[in-house]
Formats: C-alpha cells, sequence, structure tokens
C-alpha cells in the first residue's frame, strides 16, 4: 500500500497521543457545532443514508454558488479520484509529479497508462508542461493546485492557459483544489469554481477532510459544470458512498463561519512562523500555502525516525516520485506543539538536550 500522512497506526508505539505533524489537519479540532449535528444524527442511524445526498449536495451547491446537479459526492478525496477514474476510463493520462499518490493508483486501476511530467526544480508548474500537452498524445490530465506536498501554486494566468488548451485537444482536466481553501489569502492562487461555466471539461476535488479536522469520518465531492459527467461520476461504484453521519457533519460545516475564518487567520500567521523557524535550523524551504510546510534536511535522511522518541509523526516524502528521502512536509499545528517540534529539532541538530518525558 502506499505510504500517506497520518498513519497513525503503522507504528506499534504510537497513540492518539502524539502530535502528528504527518497528516494537514486542522489544529483547532472538529468544530462544536459539527459535533453536536454527529451525535443528533446517531438515532437515524437505523436508515440507510441517501445515496443522492440531496441535502448535502444542495448545501454545498448554495456555499459554491454552483447546481447541486454540478456536484458528486464520495467517501472523501481519494474515492471520488479513483470513481473519477472508473467512470471516464482515460487511456493516456499526463500527471506532474511529485504528486498524491492516489491519482496514479486510480487510474492505473482503471486501465489508463500514466506518463509522468517532472516539475522543474524548485517543483512547479511552468510553460514547459503546455509544450508537453500540444506534443503528447493525452486524454487526462492531473493538475493540484496548491500542490501536495511541496504547497507550490500555479500561476493564474498559467492555469487559465492550460484549461484552455486541454480544452482544444479534448483532453479532461482533474483539479485538485483540496488545499485551496487554506489557501485563500495567498494572491497567487486562486479557485476555479466560480469559472467551471468556462470549462466544462474541469473537474475540482474538494475535501472537507482538512479544514474542519473530519480526516476520520471521509467527506469529499467533485464539481464540475458537465451535468452528463457527475451523473456518470455518480453512478460509478457502490450506491452509498456517503454515510449518515458524514452528510450530517458535512452540512454543518459548510455553516461554521466563525471557525472558518479563525482558522484561515491562524493559518496566514502560523505558517509563515513555522516557516521562518525551520528555516532558521538550516533546512531548505518552500514558501508555504495551505496548511504544512514543505522542507529539505539535505543531511538528515532519517529524520522523521529520529521524532519518533520524542513522540512526534513527521511525513517522509520518499514515497514521492521525483523526492528522495531528504525531503520532508510538516504540517502546521498549535503554537505551542510546533514549538515543541522546533524544540525537539535542535536537540536532534545538537544545539541543546531534549528528554521526551521533560514537561509531561
Amino acid at each position: 500500500m502506499p505510504k500517506h500522512g497520518g498513519n497513525i497506526y503503522q507504528n506499534p508505539e504510537c497513540s492518539a497521543e502524539w502530535l502528528d505533524f504527518s497528516a494537514n489537519i486542522n489544529p483547532f479540532g472538529v468544530p462544536e457545532t459539527v459535533q453536536h449535528a454527529i451525535q443528533r444524527a446517531v438515532a437515524a442511524l437505523v436508515h440507510y443514508p441517501d445515496p443522492a445526498q440531496q441535502k448535502l449536495r444542495q448545501a454545498l451547491a448554495e456555499f459554491h454558488g454552483r447546481l447541486p446537479a454540478e456536484i458528486v459526492c464520495g467517501n472523501g478525496g481519494a474515492d471520488v479520484i479513483f470513481r473519477i477514474a472508473h467512470a471516464l476510463k482515460p487511456q493516456h493520462a499526463l500527471l506532474p509529479v511529485p504528486a498524491f499518490s492516489e491519482y496514479e493508483a486510480a487510474l492505473r486501476e482503471a486501465g489508463c497508462h500514466v506518463t509522468h511530467w517532472n516539475m522543474p526544480f524548485p517543483y512547479q508548474i511552468t510553460p514547459a508542461l503546455l509544450d508537453e500537452l500540444r506534443q503528447g498524445n493525452y486524454d487526462f490530465l492531473v493538475l493540484c493546485n496548491p500542490n501536495n506536498p511541496t504547497g507550490t501554486g500555479i500561476p493564474p494566468a498559467l492555469l487559465e492557459q492550460l484549461l484552455h488548451l486541454a480544452a482544444e485537444k479534448h483532453i479532461f482536466v482533474l483539479l485538485d483544489e483540496c488545499f485551496c481553501d487554506m489557501a485563500e489569502t495567498e494572491p497567487d492562487i486562486v479557485s476555479m469554481i466560480p469559472r467551471l461555466s468556462e470549462f466544462p471539461h474541469v473537474l475540482v476535488l474538494k475535501s472537507l477532510t482538512k479544514l474542519y479536522a473530519l480526516a476520520g469520518l471521509r467527506l469529499g465531492y467533485g464539481i464540475c459544470s458537465d451535468q452528463k459527467v457527475t451523473a456518470k461520476i455518480a453512478h460509478t461504484g457502490q450506491p452509498w458512498s456517503v454515510n449518515l453521519l458524514a452528510e450530517a457533519a458535512g452540512i454543518a460545516a459548510l455553516s461554521a463561519e466563525d471557525y472558518r475564518k479563525m482558522s484561515l487567520e491562524f493559518l496566514q500567521n502560523e505558517r509563515w512562523r513555522l516557516f521562518d523557524e525551520l528555516g532558521k535550523l538550516g533546512f531548505r524551504m518552500w514558501k508555504p500555502s495551505a496548511n504544512y510546510v514543505f522542507f529539505q534536511a539535505e543531511q538528515c535522511p532519517d529524520l522523521d525516525r529520529q521524532l519518533l522518541p520524542y513522540g512526534i509523526l513527521l511525513r517522509h516524502c520518499d514515497t514521492y516520485d521525483g523526492l528522495d528521502a531528504t525531503y520532508y512536509r510538516a504540517a502546521v499545528r498549535l503554537p505551542e506543539e510546533n514549538q515543541y517540534l522546533l524544540h525537539c529539532l535542535r536537540c536532534i541538530l545538537g544545539e541543546e538536550g531534549l528528554l521526551w518525558q521533560q514537561n509531561h
């Protein structure tokens, strides 16, 4: 199985009390209103969930200013990716890497040939991708904005060029914007959801996992202005793609505006503080745009293992195509937790001593 962040089950010594910097989840936890909505929905578990997710899709449509028929929901963003691959059955996909592993896994499972396009260092989409699309024979393109794991965004003008060229070449585009919510304060990263009517060949992938801390519940969705496409995807796979608790949680999360504002304001400041402090330790840093920081520790290919005795999980990025064992991704957590991570890193790098049990 591909390695993902947030797998607290792979290490027998790990527990929920550990600090998990490997998963990009809102450190404020599940909003109270969402917790209450889940509790209220428990009594309805005797019933099957709505296979069409009518209330959830209506709420999502109102939130994004789209139509319910333009939205397809699934058991997390990864589930939607697999449904798209099996529904559309592309023949030849172009995948810029490094990238989330489930794109390729889903496409290959559906019988699609996948060609990697290695992002030029520092791992960003450049106009060279336009040349590859012109020259190649592709019918499917994956883009992630901002990218996971690097956090790099696609310049708005270039993104628009890519989408127009894809239309000319009859290439369907999966545009992953799962981290775009957290990048709202970054002017160089723009969501294409308001303009989807101009691009019926584009499906924007979204998730409620990250911003609303619902990783264990699983809830993702796709938006495409071509309603035939969303209908086809919705009818691919088993019929109950969203459970009853997840639907209730999703509807409540969309109304948690105070929580959303608080989270975005916090992230805007804290990600840059973590970026600055990690840079002071001598790591090569990538400017953050979402709720994680990507960096390279050239002399530390086992930094994640060295952090385990301190009760910290760090995402090692050596499982991403195009990256080696010196690359890492750290989620932005609460200030005191981020400070503890920095403290432990200084210990590992020999700047100061620290015992795991100190102050615990």
